[in-house]
């Protein structure tokens, strides 16, 4: 797999520089090796185009909108020295993003109707602690736990359906309004003729604004399924013959989370 090329929908981390190792150790070769080469973060769709995402479920209690989304995520990461094993990796799902659109009313009366949406976006920090080799002999290997923090971009736009009941959008409105004129015709119509028309020399407009309250967002809970699977894992030169190192990984993970959408009626009349 190390020798596949790098799909689109992948984000691929930034080369990371490189420290030389000056300990001594004769593992100090291998870590002061340039890392391998990389994509540009984060790799972009060739589109702007968003795909839509089924929620697993969305639950209504008054002005609270519970949405429970499923968001798939693959990603290329390189750590900044070369990894015997991976200890722990602790996660944590950061919601930069929470946006609620409201349906589009139709044009017209038996137009199809639109639905609601909720654009999602963050990160999946996670905090990589790994062991990295010191010294080894052929039956041994002494090393040294390191910790790696990065971010994985997630997104996804949700289609809520046409099951809740939803406030309607206060909109925004300007109407003109004129006056009616009676002015006297030039020469080449009759005397008792007059001009009816609206007073052009002045405009008036009636405007009206209404503030909508925007839809706050709340992250209830997260959970992630992760996956994790060396590219590059060769083995240990000196070492016994099933250890190995790698510093690149790919990551396939799963993130469930549930956002409670609160969308608050327009206080009309009050």
């Amino acid at each position: 797999m190390a020798n596949q090329a790098p799909m689109p929908h992948v984000w691929t981390q930034q080369a990371l520089y490189q420290q030389p190792n000056n300990s001594g150790s004769n593992f100090s070769a291998l870590n002061s090796c340039p890392p391998p080469p990389v994509t540009t973060n984060p790799a972009f769709p060739s589109t702007a185009s968003l795909g839509m995402c089924t929620p697993l479920a969305v639950t209504q209690n008054g002005e609270d909108i519970f949405v429970t989304a499923s968001i798939p995520a693959e990603a290329i990461i390189t750590l900044p020295t070369f990894a015997l094993e991976i200890k722990k990796v602790t996660k944590n799902v950061k919601i930069t993003q929470c946006r609620f659109f409201n349906a589009i009313p139709p044009l017209c009366p038996g137009q199809p109707q639109d639905t609601p949406k909720l654009f999602l976006g963050g990160y999946v920090r996670k905090n990589i602690q790994y062991s990295e080799v010191v010294t080894q002999t052929a039956t041994s290997v002494q090393g040294t736990i390191k910790d790696f923090v990065i971010d994985i971009p997630i997104s996804c736009v949700l289609n809520l359906g046409t099951g809740l009941i939803l406030p309607a959008t206060g909109l925004s409105q300007q109407q003109v309004y004129e006056f009616a004129t009676s002015t006297s015709l030039p020469a080449g119509f009759a005397a008792k003729d007059k001009l009816l028309a609206a007073d052009l020399s002045e405009f008036n407009v009636l405007s009206s604004e209404f503030l909508n309250p925007l839809p706050t967002c709340t992250l209830v809970y997260s959970q992630i399924n992760e996956m994790d699977e060396a590219l590059d894992r060769v083995p240990l030169p000196g070492g016994p013959f099933e250890e190995g190192i790698f510093r690149t990984l790919q990551e396939k993970m799963v993130v469930v989370i549930q956002i409670k959408l609160k969308i608050k009626t327009f206080p009309y009349g009050s």
